[in-house]
């Protein structure tokens, strides 16, 4: 009798240990979906992730910055699913992609503006300057405030701006820098994110820089109101002069495939959650802004 009870005992813990092994090997795992790019798009995306992934448990979506650079090249080399960018590609990474077989697919899902900020020391509230001016002060043609406008103090300037590849930094030199021949000094301390350029102009003396909208600060910066031109009127970016892109340097921000995203799967799912309202709320909070209606 005792024999046959250790033997029950045996076979008993036998089944759980082959069960529970089982289970191991066997128990279901999370769909992952990979996301890098745009440090602009970075705070919308990854708050959107949380959420998407409290509503759905079975989904892990890892989410990290980079620039749009950096993000597109990951999407052409298949090494995540959706790539942000705040630009569209560049013909070099189209080339890219055709040659590796992947069709680089944009998605809007906010509109945004790049903006210029300075130091308080320069302007505690706001400086009104022309695109041509901009352009010259991150050239290094003017080095001094003073230079710019004899009402503006007489220190040194110092440029800050974003590294090579990223969005932000591509869509300010398209539309301040090219359209005079010029290019970004040299002498400029390039920084690796919005946040990073927020907080350097916040903690340099008579520095300027540029962000995405979402990263001004009233209370950290000033902010640069653009004219086109000397006889254009200095336009500041509002919500209204953003949507009716009177605002200089206004832009979409994009997700990105490889090719329309089958119907029904996870990434498809995501992208429509994030252009949904509880989605667009999140670009809202953001300090972004939702994309327009059809009817707007």
């Amino acid at each position: 009798m005792l024999m046959n009870k250790v033997i029950l005992g045996f076979l008993i813990i036998g089944i759980a240990i082959i069960g529970g092994t089982l289970y191991y090997f066997t128990r279901p795992t999370k769909i992952q979906i990979r996301i890098a790019g745009s440090t602009t798009c970075l705070p919308i995306i990854q708050e959107a992730a949380i959420q998407f992934m409290s509503e759905h448990p079975e989904v892990s979506i890892n989410v990290e910055g980079g620039g749009s650079g950096h993000g597109y090249a990951s999407l052409i080399d298949r090494a995540i699913d959706i790539a942000m960018a705040s630009r569209p590609p560049k013909q070099v990474e189209v080339d890219q992609a055709t040659q590796n077989g992947v069709e680089l697919r944009l998605h809007k899902i906010a509109m945004d503006a790049v903006v210029i900020i300075v130091n308080p020391k320069v302007a505690d509230d706001y400086l009104n300057l022309t695109l041509e001016q901009v352009a010259k002060i991150f050239a290094g043609n003017y080095t001094k405030w003073k230079e710019v406008d004899s009402s503006l103090p007489n220190e040194d300037i110092i440029v800050f701006t974003r590294e090579a590849g990223s969005g932000t930094r591509g869509t300010f030199e398209e539309h301040v820098m090219e359209p005079f021949g010029l290019e970004i000094t040299a002498d400029a301390h390039e920084v690796p994110s919005n946040p990073q350029m927020a907080i350097s102009i916040k903690n340099t003396d008579y520095s300027i820089g540029y962000v995405g909208l979402g990263f001004y600060n009233e209370h950290d910066h000033g902010i640069v109101y653009l004219a086109v031109n000397d006889t254009s009127p200095y336009i500041p970016p509002t919500k209204e002069n953003i949507y009716s892109l009177e605002y200089p340097i206004a832009r979409y921000l994009y997700l990105v495939t490889n090719g329309e995203p089958e119907e029904g799967s996870w990434i498809s799912r995501f992208i429509a959650f994030v252009l949904s309202s509880e989605g667009q709320q999140i670009v809202e909070e953001k300090g972004f802004l939702s994309l327009p209606s059809e009817n707007d």
